[in-house]
């Protein structure tokens, strides 16, 4: 056998595996976005696939809320062959109230001015111009300001909106912790840097956030 022959063996058995692993990913992926759909009829939701030159994923629908799971890219190129990507999933409702932030909460350091400004930045991030006027209110049970900072202008809108039973599910949330705002009227929350396609994950959302909403 010589060494071309050779060479056109490797080639092809690398290409029969690089075939064989696409087909493996893209049956997994079908079967996550089937289970979804199924998941979809079982509540009444509709399901919508999202697929467009920098935006693909998923949207769910009731008739008071839309989550969106979304994979977007800017289109450059950060390196060959790869290109800069930005993953979050998003339910959010229309919900009348005062503005208001809730996060994870950041380091302890004192920063002073410095730290000050970091955080004028985030809240400027996250809501505009409406983040003027905003303070940090100290509020709820001990465990959940050491995960949580709570950023709002009406002390007793937070306390109807964060009971003991959702102070405990935020506590005890798996993976990436939420980012909950209401902002002109719309309340959010958000899983940053993760396009959720699994079913539970997604149930679990959607039931904070209507949970959340009942809350006024």
């Amino acid at each position: 056998m010589d060494d071309i022959t050779l060479n056109l063996i490797v080639l092809a058995v690398f290409a029969l595996l690089g075939i064989g692993i696409f087909v493996i990913v893209r049956h997994k992926q079908a079967e996550k976005e089937q289970k979804i759909i199924s998941l979809a009829a079982s509540k009444g939701w509709s399901y919508e696939s999202i697929r467009e030159p920098l935006a693909w994923g998923m949207r769910l629908k009731s008739s008071g809320w839309t989550l969106e799971a979304l994979s977007r890219s800017n289109g450059r190129e950060t390196s060959p062959g790869s290109t800069d990507q930005d993953m979050s999933t998003i339910w959010q409702t229309q919900h009348a109230g005062c503005t208001l932030l809730i996060n994870t909460r950041t380091s302890q350091a004192d920063l002073g001015s410095i730290g000050e400004m970091l955080t004028r930045q985030v809240l400027q991030l996250a809501l505009g111009d409406q983040a003027n006027g905003l303070k940090e209110i100290k509020f709820g049970s001990g465990t959940f300001q050491q995960k949580y900072m709570l950023w709002a202008q009406d002390q007793l809108a937070t306390d109807r909106l964060l009971t003991p039973s959702i102070q405990t599910r935020l506590i005890e949330w798996k993976g990436i912790p939420p980012l909950i705002k209401r902002v002109s009227g719309v309340l959010s929350v958000e899983i940053k840097g993760k396009r959720i396609n699994n079913p539970d994950e997604i149930l679990a959302l959607v039931t904070l956030g209507n949970l959340l909403a009942k809350e006024n």
